[in-house]
């Protein structure tokens, strides 16, 4: 992470990277996502049809077994400088969505912090909690669909209330991103944001990865089945939630090559259960 994107990004709480996504591996996403996306449509409406659903948009289920790009995205090497500098060296994928946003109203709620039931944590003073990334494989219109933010709010308590903002395309207060294929938007999840009104004749379609630390219960959809496969190395190891071998679970670091950590009996114990937990519950497919 740069001194600028650090400045931008503890400051107002978000960042837009542009055209960090290779442009061959956009257009395999952008080929797998549409495939993905056509395969579970009707099931979607299906459910939509029996009340079962949301009508205004729908994810495609577990995103990394669909292609092997979308597991690239994952740790893409001009991005994870910029994670590791958000979240830090104990990185993790949390949760993932591959989002599809037919034209209409928003889905999501005004100005609205992804973390505003989490407690135990101050969210205004832990920065590097919690972050997520929406990566864009198709331009956008600017009444698309796109991300809104207003910066700084990431700073305010859980509790603070939520701001009335009539004239949104107009409010100084307002930054609207208007993405490229290629680009990649990290933010903050407390920071207060939005998904405008698509008013478009086009889908929006993204890609959206959040990431915490090791610590925290990652979701059955941040990881992908083939183990064996993905999760080839230290990093690919640790972003799946797979505990380092005589490295405590809060010890988990990217960065602490060579590091044996704590092997006491206490810490071999606690790492047998704290996999038998994660592999009854935490990866657990529905």
């Amino acid at each position: 992470m740069t001194i600028d994107q650090r400045l931008q990004y503890e400051n107002q709480g978000f960042l837009h990277l542009p055209g960090l996504i290779p442009p061959a591996l956009v257009e395999r996403v952008r080929r797998a996502f549409d495939a993905a996306a056509a395969h579970y449509y009707d099931e979607w409406k299906t459910l939509v049809a029996q009340g079962k659903a949301n009508p205004s948009f729908f994810d495609i289920p577990d995103i990394l077994d669909q292609d092997d790009a979308f597991v690239e995205l994952v740790d893409l090497p001009g991005l994870l400088p910029v994670l590791l500098g958000a979240v830090g060296a104990d990185i993790q994928l949390n949760h993932t969505h591959a989002r599809v946003f037919p034209p209409g109203k928003t889905f999501t709620a005004p100005w609205h912090s992804d973390l505003a039931e989490v407690i135990g944590i101050d969210l205004a003073h832990s920065l590097n909690f919690f972050v997520k990334v929406h990566f864009y494989f198709e331009d956008l219109l600017p009444n698309q669909g796109c991300l809104a933010f207003l910066p700084g709010t990431h700073r305010l308590p859980r509790d603070y209330p939520r701001p009335r903002i009539e004239d949104i395309e107009h409010s100084p207060a307002v930054v609207k991103i208007v993405p490229k294929a290629g680009d990649c938007v990290l933010f903050n999840t407390h920071c207060l944001h939005m998904a405008l009104d698509n008013t478009s004749p086009k889908t929006r379609k993204s890609l959206i990865y959040a990431y915490s630390h090791f610590w925290v219960k990652n979701y059955a959809n941040g990881v992908p089945r083939d183990l064996e496969k993905y999760a080839t190395n230290r990093l690919r190891r640790q972003m799946f939630g797979v505990e380092e071998e005589g490295v405590s679970y809060f010890d988990q670091r990217y960065d602490a090559e060579g590091k044996t950590g704590d092997d006491s009996p206490w810490h071999s114990a606690s790492r047998r259960l704290l996999s038998k937990i994660r592999r009854a519950t935490s990866i657990t497919r529905h």
